[in-house]
């Protein structure tokens, strides 16, 4: 008698769907409709803002640079704030839908480029509304870097700890990210502050071109490599069984439909947030000026809306002890930050002739430089524990006690 052997990529589903998952899809298409809505709100918003209450305040030159401030009732601004929220949520969800329909690593650049887009309408919709603040687009995009590199990490290296003692992850795509991030930072972030040609954290408009041209071309050239030659070095070897398990069992023919369904939902909810960031700008500055906090705040907002649905889904993917989409996430989403954020800036900045000021402070340069150490130092066996998140978060915490000194 030949013995049973299981089919290897063999997966069983069940004809009907369990209760738990269509109450789940039930949410999901109130939750998409709510997308409509808002889109629906951020038009009426832009077009008639008297009608929910919003008053465009036309300032002095002095005061605000030449530009608009908007005030309104007291519930307009949280009720933006959480409906972008939701917005950037539903984003999240379906490109992780997209995410799971493509091989790796292009499930994780549609991750990370929707989170891009969010977070330079935000910046852009504070610059051309708020008031005259030429570091806001800094204080973004050193948020986004200190919350993923520091915040996020940790806390996934602290989950993934407690799950499982140790876990392993691709060597080469961490170095790979870190090494990028280190380059595109430093002429982005710290040159700036270091060049003489300008005084402050600016720079001329020719460094401007240059700086931005680079940032673009090795983000390019990252991107080429990684879904052509380098495929490999951004998956790990547990999870590819995994993941051909999951392509093979998925039929050809609803394939197809899935992908547009979640690329058309993606792109709403997009929307959603690019109508609903025009008007953020003085919403936001109003409140933070009115309880006296300080302007960087403004900052670790736009960094909080566009990190919290792909922080959540890294922190699932490392209590499921898949570490490397962690990896590839979290680096990937620092990493596209800058080298995307920084051209778009730069180009809006040169369009609406406004400064922008990229420099930064210099107890801001010493964190980022500790952090990039101590990210090389912690991924160089290839292995994560609960003592390197720990010492992640000490950093993470460093940087919220600089924001209140």
């Amino acid at each position: 008698m030949t013995p049973s052997v299981p089919m290897r990529n063999a997966i069983t589903f069940s004809p009907m769907p369990n209760p738990a998952r269509r109450s789940l899809r039930e949410i999901g298409w109130i939750a998409d409709l709510a997308v409509v809505a808002a889109i629906l709100f951020g038009v009426m918003v832009i077009l008639q803002p008297s009608w929910v209450g919003l008053e465009v305040i036309e300032a002095s030159a002095a005061a605000t640079g030449g530009h608009t401030t908007t005030s309104g009732p007291w519930f307009l601004f949280p009720l933006i704030l959480l409906t972008i929220l939701l917005c950037a949520f539903r984003a999240s969800r379906h490109a992780e839908r997209f995410a799971h329909l493509l091989r790796e690593p292009f499930g994780v650049l549609i991750l990370t480029l929707s989170a891009v887009t969010i977070e330079v309408a935000l910046v852009i919709g504070v610059m051309l509304t708020g008031p005259q603040q030429d570091d806001v687009a800094r204080n973004a995009m050193f948020a986004v870097l200190m919350m993923i590199m520091n915040g996020l990490v940790g806390i996934a290296l602290v989950a993934g700890g407690l799950r499982k003692r140790e876990q392993t992850f691709n060597v080469q795509s961490t170095n790979a990210f870190l090494a990028l991030i280190t380059g595109i930072s430093f002429i982005g972030l710290v040159m700036p502050r270091l060049t003489v040609s300008r005084p402050g954290g600016y720079m001329t408009e020719q460094m401007e071109l240059f700086v931005a041209g680079a940032s673009l071309g090795v983000y390019f050239a990252f991107l080429v490599l990684q879904s052509s030659s380098h495929t490999q070095m951004f998956t790990h070897r547990a999870d590819g069984d995994e993941m051909t398990a999951t392509v093979e069992a998925t039929d050809r023919s609803s394939k197809s439909g899935a992908i547009w369904n979640a690329v058309g939902w993606l792109v709403a909810a997009l929307l959603g947030v690019v109508l609903l960031s025009h008007s953020l700008g003085g919403l936001l500055s109003t409140f933070f000026a009115r309880r006296y906090l300080p302007g960087a705040f403004e900052g670790v907002v736009i960094a909080l809306l566009v990190l919290l649905p792909e922080g959540i889904a890294a922190v699932r993917a490392a209590l499921r002890s898949n570490v490397q989409r962690t990896v590839n996430i979290l680096h990937g989403s620092a990493l596209s930050t800058i080298g995307l954020t920084i051209p778009a800036i730069l180009a809006v900045s040169l369009v609406i002739k406004r400064p922008v000021e990229l420099g930064l402070s210099s107890p801001e340069i010493g964190l980022l430089a500790a952090t990039i150490i101590l990210s090389m130092l912690n991924v160089s066996l290839g292995k994560s524990n609960l003592m390197q998140g720990i010492t992640h978060l000490m950093l993470f915490a460093m940087w919220i006690a600089l924001l209140l000194d």
